[in-house]
């Protein structure tokens, strides 16, 4: 950057300080968020989405038995206590499932994702698994 006889800079200068300093903030705030983002909350949940292949739909209801497969995946993983809510969304008439296996007091942990459920009535639907490991 030149200055001229006053000491002062010219306007292509000053822009390319500017953006200089934009620039700078923009990449220190971004590696700011993904360190913060990256830090992680609680345990991971790792629980096996598999083990719910055995509920279907039946007469309006969520049924299937997957009390054992629960039971199972605690002693794998080590967890306390699994808790698994699954609702139909929507109004379809569908009552939602509370399954709860072992303790739920500690540090908590969760996800929910989406699984299509069959009916006996040949329908396929969607419902929402919400899946909260206690380690």
């Amino acid at each position: 950057m030149k200055l001229d006889r006053r000491g002062d800079l010219g306007f292509p200068e000053a822009i390319m300080a500017a953006m200089i300093v934009t620039l700078s903030l923009t990449m220190y705030m971004g590696l700011f968020v993904l360190s913060s983002a990256n830090d992680g909350g609680g345990p991971e949940v790792r629980v096996d989405h598999r083990i719910f292949g055995g509920l279907t739909l039946e007469d309006g209801e969520i049924v299937g038995d997957i009390e054992m497969r629960l039971i199972t995946e605690a002693e794998r993983h080590g967890f306390r206590g699994i808790t698994i809510i699954c609702e139909v969304p929507g109004d379809l008439g569908f009552e939602g499932r509370r399954i709860a296996v072992g303790s739920t007091d500690g540090s908590i942990s969760s996800e929910r994702f989406l699984l299509s459920l069959k009916g006996t009535d040949g329908r396929t639907v969607p419902a929402v698994i919400e899946v909260a490991v206690c380690v």
